[in-house]
Order: C-alpha cells, then structure tokens, then sequence
C-alpha cells in the first residue's frame, strides 16, 4: 500500500480507532460536552457569497499531497488524472463554445457573529465523490412534488450536485456548535435552485437545512457529530452547471457555543475534542433513560423495544426501526424554537423536544423505504422521548447487535449458514467454501453502491433464485451471448469468473424498453427498480453506446419464466442486460451478505 492510500486509509481508520480505544476505559468523569452558554448564544446571523472562482490547483507537493488527502474520491484515479480540478465539458449556452466544469468552486471566506468563527462555502458542480454524471432519469424524490406525499415518478431528474459549509478556525482546538440553512441562488433570475431534500426541518423546495459541532480535521468524527466541513449533494447538477458562473450561495448560520482548547492532546488526557465527545456518547447510550442527551449532527441506531408493543409500532410506522442508522438533522423544543442540544433543555421537557432524523445512506435506500411504504420525502420527526431509552451510538457495543438483527431478519437463513462456516472446523469450511465465499468488485458498473476493490461476502446456497426479489443484488455466470461479447473485444475470463449485478426484470415481466437517450430501462410501463444510476462517472471511450449499438437487450416483448433481466447500477459503464440480453436464471448462484471491505463502507445488505 502506498502512502497515500496509508494516509487515506488512516483517515478511514480514525474514529474506529477513537472508539475502541476509550469506550472501555472509565468514562464516569467527562464533564459536559457543551460550556455554560455565555448570554450571546444563541446568536444568528444572514450570510451571502459568490459562488464564482474554481479552486486553485496546488503549485507545491505538500499542497498536491494535501489536496489528496482531503479529496473524497478515490486515490488511484485521482493518480491517473492529469488534471483533477475539471470533471467534463459543456456548451456554453451563450457563446456556444465548450468549457471545462470545474471539480470544486470555492466561496470567499465570511465570518459570522463578532468574528466568532470563519467560514467557506465549496460547491461541487457534479458531485463531490464520483463527479456526479450528466444523463437524466425519473426519481421519486422530486424536488417539485412540494413535499406534499405526492411523489412525481414521471419528472425527469438529472445528477447530484454538492454544496458543503466548511469550517475554518484560525487555531487548532477551535470548534463551534452551529446550525444553518443554505439555498444556492442564480444571479440571473434571483431565485433559488431546487433541492431534492431539504436535509432537516422545516421542509423545503430550496433550502437545505442541517446542524454540526464544527471542529478541526484531527478532532473530526462524523458519527458523534463532529466535522470540519459538512454538507448534501441535494442540488440537480445540470441546474447548477447550468447556472455556473451566476451563482451565489446565500442562508443563515445560528451560533450555539464557541470553544478553546478542544484538542486530543490537552491535558489531561481524553478531557477535550473528539476523544470526549466519543466517551461521552458511549456513556449517554449505555445509561438510557429520560435524561438521555441528544445533539444535532450525531448518528443514533434504535435498539429492539422490549415489552411495549405501542411504543415500537410508533416508531416504525414513523419508518424509524432497530439496528439502522439515523442522524438528528434538526432539532426544536416544545414550542418549535430550534435547538442543539437537549442540554439546554430542562430534564423534565427533554421528552418532547422533536428529533428530524434521516438515515444514513437514505440516497441509496429510497426503494427500501418505499417498499416498507414511505409515501413522504426524509427527514421524519420523532419525539426524544421515544428514543431516550433505546437509541445508541456506534460507539456503543450495544449496537453492534441490532444491526446485525436487522440484518438476520431479512435473511437469518443465509446468515446463519455464514456464521457457522466462520467457526467450524477447517475440513468442514472447506467443504462449505462452494458455499459461502469472498467476492472483490472488480470494476466501476455498480457504482456507488460497490466500487471497485470493495469486498463482499457471498452466499451461494442452492436455490439462490428463489430467494432473489425484484431490486436485489446477484452474481451470475456469464451467459454465452456475454462470453461472445468478451471474446471479441480480444479479453478472457476464468472458468469460474462471476458477475455482479441488480436483478430488475422477473419471469413474466412485459415491454422491456431501453430510452436510447437516457440509457434508462422501463419494464411494465414502469423505471426499473434500484438506486439512481447516474452517480458515476462516465467512460471516455464511450464503449457502452458502440456495444449498445447492437445490443439484445433494448426491447423484449416478455421474459420467459426461466427469464431474468439485469442491469448495472453505473449505466454509462455497465454491460449488462442492455447489452447481452436476458439471463437464464440457472445462471444465478449467489447474492452479497455484507460488505466486508474498506473498514468505513462495511454493511450488511440487502444492497
């Protein structure tokens, strides 16, 4: 491993480390995370900048290596790029000529609150970790449904643009509690641009609301809510391309605590920064009760309810279930006022302070949710009182188990199987490595649900397509048409190459129709399912349009009931069911578990 994936890897590794090294030590003397407010705070102030300069390119190697180890996406294509401050080309709508779309706008700097504390807006055009994608497809988290629970399936979407506030304190142990909202306004029109979720609450068309404990990078630790820059890829990236140049980001920035001399390495040891606030979250979580403390910007995961079957149905049907991770967006108290933290909140009103929570990854997950019959956009609001006694933190040991609860209960039988390969004798795992096995992801067409080198665990029981439903991950043998297809582009395969994929198309399914514009699937008149399949990057050489040129795939009138049709979740790269045609489903022989691999992306599915 070179040094930069060491350094990244490090980065990855850090608030896991953090955690195990403190949650067992004595935690019964932290003091409180937040200081006596002095009568200032709460203080709110209004901020707008332009949105117009492109980040500067490093001009010395401590500065490349630093721009690598704050860049998001993957190191070993960041290597290979000449250039890493530009992610396409457009037509500019007024002189007709192409221009560069830069990676990362960056906003003059502002301070807020009496010089309490700096700030930077950065706006990533395509997206801050894969440069997001220009292609269209319909989403049922359209922004013009108003949030009234009418999704809008048929309004087509574009990419993800990102907007992040980023913290810059003038000393290291500087950090500030803070919430804010954000809209990104076009100069031209004077109007805000659409946002496919607000983040928290209130809900809104064009505003983008959240809250963090800002600190430097060294005591960062997203999970207990602490970040040096925080933000969504909410905006649709062909408005704000196509706004570039005319843009300003414009909200507001409510200051809660402002603090000194938070740093790991103050004495004494494990009192201030990022160490205390993961003991203290650990402590919280294994004490639950009515006093339990909640903060914006931390991650939470419900534990099983015991003898109070009101209480869970409340939460469920509020889509809030054990072993997931939500975060706490926003947060008010009885009287709607906007808070931080239920510590500035008497014991006895805690209970009805109300929690906007979103689950980590909700991106991903939307046709989860709305197979469990969400009909409305994130976040949901939830009374404190309903979690004080079951929510953890990740850093509680405690909620290792109903995560992987959650997990057994959508498949215990294959789980279980797993598990008991892991601790069986060699001659009996070696029996059973047909099984049960590793799977490296070997290219970018699942992207951004797997990227390339993550690692999955696979089972390949038999009968594996018995246990598939429509929207799952599965992996295949090549059929013969996509082994004709590697054959002439003069590659190979091992006999016992398999390939990943999402099963969208079942026995039985009609009108199978490619748009040969969008590359986007309808089967029975409907979007294929799965996660959106524009947040990848593109392929230069455009091979997937020459292959889909003559592609088996583009319209079938009906599968046959030994008929599957596929499709990759990265469709400008993915040679999939499009392309080779419909898959036998005795083709099919297993489905991921978990994701075992990197240490900050590991899961369990379904995927």
């Amino acid at each position: 491993m070179n040094q930069l994936n060491r350094m990244k890897l490090w980065r990855i590794l850090k608030s896991n480390i953090l955690g195990t090294l403190f949650i067992s030590s004595n935690i019964s003397s932290i003091s409180s995370f937040s200081s006596h407010h002095p009568p200032k705070y709460p203080s709110k102030q209004s901020f707008s900048v332009p949105l117009e300069t492109s980040r500067a390119k490093p001009e010395t190697i401590w500065g490349t290596l630093n721009e690598l180890w704050n860049d998001p996406r993957p190191v070993t294509s960041l290597m290979k790029s000449d250039d890493r401050s530009n992610v396409g080309m457009q037509q500019n709508a007024e002189t007709g000529k192409m221009e560069s779309i830069p990676y990362c706008i960056i906003s003059e700097e502002f301070e807020i609150c009496e010089n309490s504390a700096r700030f930077q807006i950065l706006l990533y055009p395509r997206g801050r970790f894969t440069g997001g994608a220009a292609n269209d497809l319909p989403n049922d988290n359209d922004a013009n449904n108003n949030n009234n629970g009418n999704i809008n399936t048929d309004k087509v979407l574009s990419g993800q643009a990102g907007a992040y506030l980023r913290y810059l304190p003038s000393k290291s142990g500087e950090e500030v509690d803070i919430t804010w909202k954000l809209r990104l306004v076009d100069t031209r029109t004077s109007e805000a641009l659409p946002v496919m979720t607000s983040g928290g609450l209130p809900r809104s068309d064009t505003t983008w609301s959240a809250g963090m404990c800002f600190c430097s990078e060294l005591e960062a630790i997203e999970s207990v809510g602490r970040a040096t820059d925080w933000g969504s890829s909410s905006w649709l990236a062909h408005n704000v391309c196509d706004a570039l140049g005319y843009i300003k980001a414009e909200g507001e920035i409510t200051l809660y605590d402002a603090r000194e001399g938070e740093s790991i390495f103050a004495w004494p040891p494990a009192t201030k920064g990022g160490i205390r606030a993961v003991r203290k979250a650990a402590k919280e979580s294994a004490q639950l009760g009515y006093s339990r403390e909640f903060r914006v910007g931390e991650v939470i995961i419900p534990t099983a309810i015991k003898d109070n079957d009101m209480l869970e149905k409340q939460l469920k049907d509020s889509f809030v279930y054990p072993g997931v991770d939500y975060r706490i967006m926003t947060m008010s108290d009885k009287d709607g006022n906007e808070i931080f933290s239920t510590d500035s909140i008497s014991v006895a009103d805690r209970e009805s302070v109300k929690l906007a929570l979103r689950p980590c990854g909700w991106n991903l997950q939307y046709q989860l949710w709305r197979k469990r019959g969400m009909k409305t956009d994130w976040p949901v609001e939830v009374e404190a009182g309903l979690l004080s006694s079951t929510a953890l933190t990740r850093f509680n040991p405690g909620s290792a188990l109903p995560r992987i609860i959650s997990a057994f209960t959508r498949d215990w039988v294959a789980y279980t199987f797993a598990i008991l390969l892991a601790v069986s004798p060699i001659p009996l795992t070696l029996i059973g490595r047909n099984a049960v096995s590793l799977y490296a992801i070997p290219s970018a067409s699942m992207e951004p649900t797997f990227l390339k080198g993550d690692v999955l665990l696979v089972e390949k029981l038999p009968g594996t397509f018995g246990r598939t439903k429509r929207g799952d991950v599965i992996l295949f043998n090549p059929p013969q048409s996509l082994k004709d297809i590697i054959a002439q582009s003069g590659s190979a395969i091992s006999g016992n190459s398999l390939f990943v994929k999402r099963i969208v198309g079942l026995p039985g399914d009609k009108d199978i129709i490619m748009n040969p514009e969008t590359l986007e699937v309808t089967i029975n008149g409907s979007p294929a399912v799965g996660p959106q399949r524009n947040m990848c990057d593109d392929e230069p050489l455009k091979l997937i349009d020459r292959l889909l040129e003559k592609g088996k795939g583009k319209e079938l009138e009906e599968l046959s009931q030994d008929e599957a049709y596929v499709l990759g979740d990265c469709k400008v790269v993915s040679v999939d069911s499009r392309v080779f045609g419909v898959l036998p489903k005795d083709n099919i022989v297993g489905r991921p578990l978990v994701r075992t691999w990197p240490v900050d992306r590991i899961s369990f599915g379904p995927f």
